[in-house]
């Protein structure tokens, strides 16, 4: 999920992937880079709450959240402050509770 263009993805092998990217330019740059793969262009968040039962392995990998130390630097250069985003959270706890695969 958030697939972006594939990083985490290269040293993998010999599995089956599904990625999940919601920006249709970077999603077309991953398919270059791993043809073999399923890519849904999409929202990963809503995408894992109606889809985790069809996986057995799950990796989550959203940005870099809003309460992340790179964040605070970027309030020192002059970012505007905004409440944390807690979508990732939010997969953690989902995840803990209710996949019966393994996730990261």
């Amino acid at each position: 999920m958030y697939a972006g263009i594939g990083g985490n993805r290269k040293l993998w092998k010999d599995v089956d992937v599904t990625a999940v990217e919601i920006n249709p330019q970077i999603a077309e740059i991953y398919h270059k880079f791993f043809p073999e793969d399923k890519v849904f262009i999409t929202d990963a968040h809503n995408f894992l709450l109606n889809h985790f039962k069809e996986f057995d392995f799950i990796w989550s990998s959203p940005p870099c959240p809003t309460h992340s130390r790179m964040r605070k630097v970027s309030i020192a250069t002059g970012t505007k402050h905004k409440y944390p985003d807690m979508n990732l959270y939010e997969e953690i706890l989902f995840l803990k509770h209710w996949f019966k695969g393994k996730w990261c």
